[in-house]
């Protein structure tokens, strides 16, 4: 097993605002769980990118709280970074029970060649990124290989169905849910013809002569209204 990453303790006693730590190069999180209590910590910020590499293949990291008698699995749920900066901020890790099943998703990987892009110039469409899974955690996976090779028209689609899910993993999308396809290749004068069209949509209405003398005669009428018998505006006083 590898060696598990440690995580300092932060009590009522020992609490640093965040700010602080951050200045001190350490970085705040917490470790939860189902059914488990929730503890504070704080991590060097050197050792966060190697928390996220450790997961490896499952997913799973080894980390030893200070002050707990042994090192336990957990999921990183999240590692918040400054927008701007790229700095981290903080870390959330899932503390899971090797006998309960987790809820994640497994990111998806499409390799190989797909026949409809490379001689027909189709372009692949993926309806998912990410699946949702249910497994042990011991079956977790941190991603799943989508062959493409079987989209060789642009009416093949590969569907939730199609998917080698290893043993013991399971996904709540339903079976005939589309992962992926192909879109036809557009032409130049497709292009053109929409993006006119666009344009055209864009365009303000121009007064032409007739529309201008029609909308003249429409104001015509309207005073002629306001003016009519029983329409006179009342006199101020």
């Amino acid at each position: 097993m590898a060696r598990a990453i440690a995580l300092k303790q932060r009590t009522p006693k020992n609490t640093t605002t965040a700010r602080a730590l951050r200045n001190n190069l350490q970085i705040p999180g917490v470790l939860y769980g189902d059914h488990i209590a929730s503890r504070h910590f704080s991590i060097p910020v050197g050792e966060v990118a190697k928390l996220r590499k450790a997961g490896g293949a499952t997913g799973l990291v080894d980390v030893h709280l200070e002050g707990e008698d042994r090192a336990v699995k957990a999921i990183v749920q999240d590692i918040q970074a400054d927008p701007v900066s790229g700095k981290f901020l903080n870390v959330d890790l899932y503390q899971v029970r090797m006998d309960r099943k987790v809820h994640t998703e497994a990111h998806l990987a499409f390799v190989g060649e797909s026949v409809a892009v490379k001689d027909f110039g189709g372009i692949l469409v993926k309806q998912h990124a990410e699946l949702p899974i249910e497994c042990l955690p011991g079956d977790l996976v941190s991603h799943l290989e989508v062959p493409i090779d079987s989209l060789k028209t642009f009416e093949d689609v590969i569907r939730v169905k199609d998917l080698a899910l290893p043993a013991g993993v399971a996904t709540s999308l339903p079976p005939d849910e589309i992962i992926a396809a192909i879109a036809e290749p557009r032409s130049e004068e497709d292009l053109k013809a929409e993006l006119s069209s666009e344009i055209k949509e864009g365009e303000p209405e121009v007064l032409t002569e007739k529309k201008k003398e029609e909308a003249a005669a429409a104001g015509a009428d309207s005073a002629g209204d306001a003016a009519a018998p029983g329409k006179a505006a009342p006199k101020k006083e």
